[in-house]
């Protein structure tokens, strides 16, 4: 059963996704904003790893040969990776009158594209693309910036709220990326001194 799930991961994301898309379309008039949006962001996310993984891929590649560590199980990053797609972007689905869930997916969704757009002069790519760069500017960013606006104008976040929003976000994707990293033997630290010699020009 688990090198099942190890090796389907993507197309068990995407059925979820495909139900939640059911779900909404069924429930959308009584659903509340917030779920509407996390809604479409899940949907969203889950289309973006296959624009990164498969159509055309190509992030993980990227990841590895720019920052010099090799994944021991390709099929264990995945997991992860779900695992924190489900925690960050479904939770808010099911807890819509929690709104720091779904304004720290929405926070998520502005990095994705400052990221994507961000590595294609940090790691010196040819063109003005990289894998994932599409669907982070197209889905993800516009439902981010619709979502924090209405968060905004509703009064549904206060100051704290927001910076926990933000380090609920921050702490999940470094949990996922450590555990990543480690697993393909390379320490954490040097992980990150990788990235900030790309940042630099230091490389």
């Amino acid at each position: 059963m688990l090198s099942f799930v190890m090796g389907n991961t993507l197309y068990l994301l995407t059925l979820i996704a495909f139900t939640v898309a059911v779900f909404a379309s069924v429930r959308w008039r009584s659903m509340p904003m917030l779920q509407r949006l996390a809604a479409m962001f899940f949907i969203g996310v889950v289309i973006h790893i296959w624009e990164e993984s498969r159509f055309p891929g190509g992030f993980t590649q990227l990841m590895t040969d720019k920052l010099g560590f090799t994944a021991s199980n390709p099929h264990f990053g995945e997991v992860v990776l779900a695992a924190i797609v489900l925690i960050l972007c479904l939770a808010p689905l099911f807890f819509p009158r929690v709104p720091f869930l779904a304004v720290s997916s929405l926070l998520l969704g502005i990095l994705e594209a400052v990221a994507h757009t961000a590595a294609i002069w940090i790691f010196e790519l040819p063109s003005f693309y990289s894998p994932g760069l599409a669907t982070a500017l197209v889905l993800l960013l516009p439902i981010s910036i619709y979502g924090i606006v209405y968060a905004v104008r509703n009064g549904l976040m206060r100051g704290r709220t927001w910076l926990f929003s933000f380090l609920y976000m921050v702490f999940s994707l470094m949990l996922a990326q450590q555990l990543v990293v480690r697993a393909s033997g390379m320490p954490y630290a040097e992980f990150l001194r990788n990235i900030q010699a790309h940042i630099l020009g230091d490389h």
